[in-house]
């Protein structure tokens, strides 16, 4: 395992991905294709139940099983000669009846990767409840805006965060998406056209597919992956998501600006020799989980080049990369629930930054403030030049306009309002809407929802 695993591993989703784990999802493949066999009476209920009872965990030897893969390259085949070893012959004979190794894989890997997914969605749900707090506590913090790493105009720490509220509820919708798309069994047969099975394929696939709960499937997908790109797609949203999101604090929490610092406890990022250090290291380890795993989401892309009816290698890949995207993908989700449901927000802070570029903030404030009465072209020109001045002489914004201000226009500025508050525009509408969206996006989450946990 490496360290940052080590560290931050999210335990229910290393779990589904287990060892131990992704053997059980085969297994219960095999039992109940076993029982859609007897259904569509191609074999008889008792051969079928004596299958079922053989698929359990104590009967497999995982050693000897890693040992028979190694050697023939997947695990399938000792896997069946394990549970034919559990019954009499004429029973052993049914094992495995028409499915080749990528359908009992892949339909597994749906039901681990339908697993999966909804606990992302979990944690997703978790972390823009938190974030909606912020947006409803803050949406009159007023703070600079920021564009291109500079102040620009005011904004509210409220709207800021009420954009990444609506990202990931974008983010959760895609997720619940490649749900549905990844939702379908594969029972094809070697060549994908089912005919070990005929002409029974149709009728065991769809009664598989009913007892796993799976959308049936008319074409096979064994070299199609878009489902399993939709689903790194997905994931990769959120996190480029949750990588903002840790920028953003990190920036934030930088002592010249300290906006918002992680929140506090005994030796909380702490260094090992500067005894005033309080490091962002949720946000750090939020990183170190995003940027490794946006790069094994695009190795899914070269996974999907698989040609003719099986892959000769492609497929393999989703065996090394999935289990990481999913599993760093909930790390940084908790680390992302910790750190928001934590944070300190230091509104004062904000209110006093407005001002360290000497007001300029409001410089494009004042410049719309006077545009009717002399252009905008003209307005910007003479902004333009005592914002230089201004910067130059090291005076405060409101002094320069007395000092630089054509006179014609000069009692304009007892008019103008020099509180940033002023000039947030529609800071707190944005914040309430979101608030509102995410509030319909729950709804709709819970009928959705409804379909795969019931």
């Amino acid at each position: 395992m490496n360290l940052l695993d080590w560290l931050f591993l999210d335990k229910k989703m290393d779990g589904i991905w287990s060892e131990t784990e992704t053997i059980k999802y085969w297994l219960r493949v095999e039992a109940e294709l076993a029982v859609a066999l007897s259904d569509a009476k191609v074999i008889t209920v008792p051969e079928a139940d004596a299958i079922s009872k053989a698929c359990v965990f104590e009967s497999i030897d995982v050693s000897e099983l890693v040992a028979s893969g190694r050697n023939v390259g997947y695990p399938i085949v000792g896997l069946v000669k394990m549970i034919c070893n559990q019954l009499p012959e004429s029973y052993a004979a049914k094992v495995h009846w028409g499915a080749t190794t990528q359908d009992i894989m892949d339909t597994a890997l749906v039901l681990q990767g339908r697993d999966s997914l909804l606990h992302i969605i979990s944690l997703q749900t978790s972390l823009a409840e938190v974030i909606g707090k912020l947006v409803d506590q803050h949406q009159d913090s007023v703070m600079p805006g920021r564009t291109h790493g500079q102040q620009a105009t005011p904004t509210t720490f409220g709207a800021k965060m009420a954009v990444f509220l609506e990202q990931l509820s974008d983010d959760q919708e895609q997720t619940f998406l490649a749900l549905e798309h990844l939702s379908g069994i594969s029972l094809f047969g070697a060549a994908g056209t089912s005919a070990a099975l005929h002409p029974n394929g149709p009728a065991v696939r769809s009664a598989l597919a009913k007892r796993l709960k799976l959308a049936d499937r008319d074409i096979p997908w064994h070299v199609n992956r878009n489902a399993i790109l939709k689903v790194g797609h997905a994931l990769s949203l959120t996190l480029a998501t949750l990588s903002r999101l840790a920028r953003e604090i990190i920036d934030l929490a930088r002592t010249e600006i300290a906006e918002v610092a992680e929140g506090q406890g005994m030796y909380k990022g702490a260094s090992s020799t500067m005894p005033q250090k309080a490091n962002p290291v949720e946000s750090e380890s939020i990183l170190g989980f995003t940027l490794s795993a946006s790069h094994h989401a695009f190795a899914l892309q070269r996974a999907a080049e698989a040609g003719h009816e099986r892959s000769a290698g492609e497929w393999q890949v989703e065996w090394k990369v999935l289990p990481d995207i999913f599993g760093s993908t909930a790390a940084a989700l908790q680390l992302g629930i910790s750190m928001i449901s934590n944070l300190q927000v230091f509104p004062e802070t904000m209110k006093k930054n407005c001002n360290r570029d000497q007001g300029l903030l409001l410089a494009e404030a004042f410049m719309m403030f006077i545009a009717p009465k002399i252009g905008r072209d003209v307005a910007h020109q003479q902004l333009y030049a005592i914002s230089r001045y201004c910067r130059t002489a090291g005076v405060s914004f409101e002094a320069s306009l007395r000092a630089k201000l054509d006179p014609n226009y000069l009692k304009l500025v007892g008019d103008f309002s020099f509180d940033p508050h002023d000039h947030v525009g529609d800071a707190k509408r944005v914040s309430q809407i979101a608030l509102e969206n995410w509030k319909l996006r729950k709804m709709l989450n819970a009928n959705n929802l409804a379909v795969y946990v019931m």
